[in-house]
């Protein structure tokens, strides 16, 4: 049996933090202590369905009653084959599977480190108005929030940012802020504003459309490429619908576990997936450090946002 003590701890973001209809500064978060590391995880309100309490309850529970077997570890099932799985395994939740197994892939990487391989993982940061444009002077990879009203800020700021970073590729956020006439409009003016050399570094725009349907309609017409995320698609839903394998998607392991996603990368070895967190506390990176290893080519969203 592993052992772990829980407590319950308020950290501060940096900033404020966005989360659907509100913004938090602040966030209480669930403290475990575990061979003699400690780890804070989190939940976002409006986002997430778990509560901490339920989290710490579970957490304390399968700790207490599961025998974990190390010998035949397999990161494409639930708990990484740790545990023999039964009804309550099973009916468990993607946001407590994210949990347990990133407490279980804590433990693996202390005992079986050879399967960490030493990658370099890339960031997609995020452009933040107090910063300034000189500020990402040196970055590989920014993401900038827009609406249908800031098309003209936007054009500001590109032009700006790669007169002092000629290659820093641009990821556009739309955060389901859009019509579909209003994006054709927007890019429109992009076009006609920016270089097409700084126009062709736009990666893409991540969740635009308040109507997930225009999607598709806007791929038809457009130069720009359209990333999905959660927002709109679980999983299951993500591997039936036949989107092109070139179209990005953003994805929250928070949500479903690691277990869940590491499998579903597999089967779309060839499909542009980025990994985001939800504000985690860095000492829970460990888990999306180790998705995002599996496409090391793409800059992800894993910028720390606590104090």
């Amino acid at each position: 049996m592993i052992e772990i003590q829980t407590s319950f701890e308020n950290l501060s973001y940096r900033e404020s933090v966005p989360v659907r209809s509100t913004v938090i500064r602040e966030n209480k978060f669930l403290k475990v202590m575990m061979l003699g590391e400690k780890y804070y995880f989190s939940v976002l309100p409006g986002f997430h369905n778990s509560t901490l309490e339920e989290i710490d309850f579970k957490l304390k529970y399968f700790f207490e009653t599961n025998e974990l077997d190390f010998n035949f570890i397999d990161f494409k099932k639930k708990f990484f084959n740790i545990v023999s799985l039964d009804d309550a395994l099973n009916n468990l939740n993607g946001e407590m599977l994210f949990v347990i197994e990133t407490l279980l892939l804590a433990i693996i990487k202390k005992t079986h480190q050879g399967l960490f391989p030493s990658t370099h993982i890339e960031i997609n940061e995020l452009y933040r108005p107090d910063n300034g444009p000189s500020f990402y002077q040196n970055s590989k990879c920014l993401k900038i929030k827009i609406a249908p009203s800031s098309v003209e800020k936007c054009i500001r700021l590109i032009n700006e940012l790669h007169r002092q970073n000629s290659t820093l590729k641009i990821r556009l956020d739309g955060n389901r802020k859009f019509e579909l006439f209003e994006l054709i409009a927007f890019e429109n003016k992009l076009k006609k504003n920016i270089s097409p050399f700084s126009f062709s570094l736009i990666d893409y725009v991540e969740e635009p459309f308040k109507n997930f349907s225009d999607t598709y309609l806007f791929l038809k017409r457009s130069e720009l490429k359209i990333a999905m995320d959660e927002s709109f698609l679980t999983l299951k839903s993500l591997s039936e619908k036949d989107f092109p394998e070139d179209i990005p998607v953003v994805i929250k392991p928070s949500l479903s576990g690691l277990s869940t996603i590491y499998n579903w990368m597999l089967i779309h070895s060839k499909k542009r997936i980025i990994i985001s967190s939800s504000y985690e506390h860095p000492t829970v990176k460990i888990g999306l450090d180790f998705l995002a290893a599996q496409r090391s080519f793409e800059y992800h969203g894993l910028e720390n946002f606590l104090l």
